[in-house]
């Protein structure tokens, strides 16, 4: 069985994708099937030149939609760097 098409995009209005909240200029990865229609109501952009303006200027990771248990990205804001 092939693998199923990934996809970037940015978060383009505050929404909830697989149960999940993000807020603008979020990044997620996921499965193009869960991600398209989303891009086509204009919720989110696919765009290589916006992509890479949240990931290089506003230096955000995407969250990974399929990742799972502890690979799933932590939203709880807890500090574990030891840095404020």
């Amino acid at each position: 069985m092939a693998a199923k098409k990934q996809i970037t995009a940015r978060v383009l209005v505050a929404c909830v994708i697989a149960d999940q909240p993000f807020e603008p200029n979020a990044l997620v990865k996921g499965d193009a099937e869960l991600l398209e229609p989303l891009i086509k109501v204009g919720e989110l952009s696919s765009d290589k030149s916006a992509v890479e303006y949240c990931s290089n200027e506003l230096k955000v990771e995407a969250v990974d939609l399929n990742a799972t248990g502890e690979d799933a990205e932590s939203d709880t804001g807890d500090n574990t760097d030891g840095e404020e």
